[in-house]
């Protein structure tokens, strides 16, 4: 058993046993801009998250972002294959909590799976 077969089934393990904390996010991919500029965004999708109220400062070009919410998601997210865009989640994204609130997506990482090239799972932090 590989390093990465241990990985992905602790996640697995993980998902499984927070799955009564997971809450469901709508996830809409940005896809460009209309010709007046205007951000377009996929139709919603829905994923199970872990959602937690936390506040934390990112540096972004030198600059501090503040971001209040953390997301956890901890199953693949299908690509959209819009041109221009960072897949599977870009910080153009927008992601709407149980409650309605949604903020800029500030960051997004995740531990990288080194043979797919995408995370095992993904951290969203979201401003306001």
């Amino acid at each position: 058993m590989s390093i990465r077969d241990i990985l992905v089934a602790g996640i697995a393990t993980a998902r499984t046993i927070t799955l009564p904390l997971h809450v469901t996010v709508q996830h809409s991919a940005w896809t460009g801009q209309d010709f007046n500029g205007k951000d377009t965004f996929a139709t919603a999708s829905s994923l199970k998250a872990i959602v937690n109220k936390e506040e934390k400062i990112f540096k972004k070009e030198g600059i501090e972002v503040a971001a209040k919410t953390y997301i956890a998601i901890l199953q693949p997210i299908a690509s959209n294959g819009a041109a221009g865009r960072s897949e599977p989640v870009d910080t153009r994204d927008k992601f709407v909590l149980p409650d309605g609130t949604t903020g800029p997506v500030v960051e997004v990482s995740g531990f990288m799976d080194g043979g797919t090239g995408a995370p095992y799972f993904y951290e969203i932090y979201l401003g306001e």
